[in-house]
């Protein structure tokens, strides 16, 4: 039973007929090895899934003051990004999770709640996004999700001043995304490690994962008419944490468990360079961090009704072929 996969497999895949089934025994260190593979992808998806939103189209919307009018816009954007299966159907075989067909990718949804206000007196404008999904119980499983950021937007090209000029900007951002899933196991498993075994049943499930990443980014974009047609590229650095808890009565080998069993595992675990369980009689966890970076191109159209603006916006992430778009909503002036 392990990881974020579990997280995003429940969230995205579940309506769409996704079983469970907890198989009889399971390795804990295959376990581990696909919880640390599937890591090392969660750590590029995550803060390249954190950077939906506030991709609006124009570079710089102008300064708030002085300006006649102010210039600001609130709105909304919906997207998702992609994350491709082969280390989360690694996992899922030895969680016995059994996913439907055989595509290479899997969605990762987004929205926000957005504003962006234009810079006083010099030429920068402040964004700021929030989405956040409450506890949602769905067929006995709990969700919830979480995004939040924000960015600093300077203009090195004035495309307001001087209409033979694109915008140009470059800024500066920090994302936050989390999420989780909680469920109930009523079959009993049992997990090998070395000479031990522990059996658990009836467990209550959570999978957790987040990530932290530093943005920093590039844009140009002119306005053609009521079109503005715009294109940018992306750099991160993230801090990214996922792992699991099972909340469950634990035995090893039939016996109550003690600290001599604790150590005894996890020195199993550090011969084989796998990251380590929480292990009490109460459930065991595991959190896996990995730091990283993301470098991504974005761009796409924007279709302006007076004051209102409709966004279409493309992703691709070069270090892991990951890819993504969405669809925002505004006001501006």
């Amino acid at each position: 039973m392990n990881k974020g996969i579990l997280t995003y497999f429940f969230i995205l895949l579940l309506a769409a007929g996704v079983s469970f089934s907890v198989q009889a025994q399971s390795n804990l260190s295959d376990v581990q090895r696909g919880v640390a593979e599937f890591s090392d992808g969660l750590a590029k998806a995550l803060p390249f899934s954190s950077s939906l939103g506030l991709n609006w189209s124009d570079a710089y919307i102008g300064k708030f003051f002085p300006s006649a009018p102010p210039h600001f816009g609130v709105g909304v954007a919906v997207g998702a990004t992609s994350l491709e299966t082969d280390s989360l159907r690694n996992l899922a075989s030895q969680m016995g999770a059994v996913i439907f067909g055989n595509s290479r990718w899997i969605p990762i949804p987004a929205y926000t709640l957005e504003g962006r206000m234009g810079g006083f007196f010099l030429p920068f404008d402040v964004g700021i996004k929030f989405g956040y999904l409450p506890t949602l119980r769905y067929q006995e499983i709990d969700l919830d999700y979480m995004l939040v950021g924000g960015d600093v937007r300077y203009a090195v090209l004035d495309g307001k001043r001087n209409p033979l000029v694109p915008n140009v900007s470059v800024g500066l951002g920090l994302n936050y995304i989390s999420g989780g899933v909680r469920t109930n196991v009523g079959l009993s498993q049992s997990i090998r490690i070395g000479i031990f075994n522990f059996h658990f049943s009836n467990s209550d499930v959570s999978f957790k994962w987040d990530s932290l990443s530093l943005d920093f980014k590039v844009q140009i974009s002119k306005s053609l008419l009521f079109l503005t047609p715009y294109v940018g590229l992306g750099g991160s650095y993230a801090w990214s944490k996922a792992g699991y808890l099972i909340e469950t009565g634990v035995t090893v080998n039939g016996q109550a468990i003690t600290q001599n069993h604790i150590d005894a595992i996890n020195a199993e675990l550090d011969k084989l360079n796998l990251e380590r369980i929480d292990i009490s009689a109460q459930g065991f966890s595991s959190i896996v961090r990995r730091n990283d970076v993301n470098l991504r191109a974005f761009g796409g159209l924007s279709f302006s009704l007076l004051v209102l603006k409709l966004d279409l916006t493309g992703l691709y992430s070069f270090l892991d072929n990951n890819f993504g778009a969405s669809l925002g909503f505004r006001f501006q002036i």
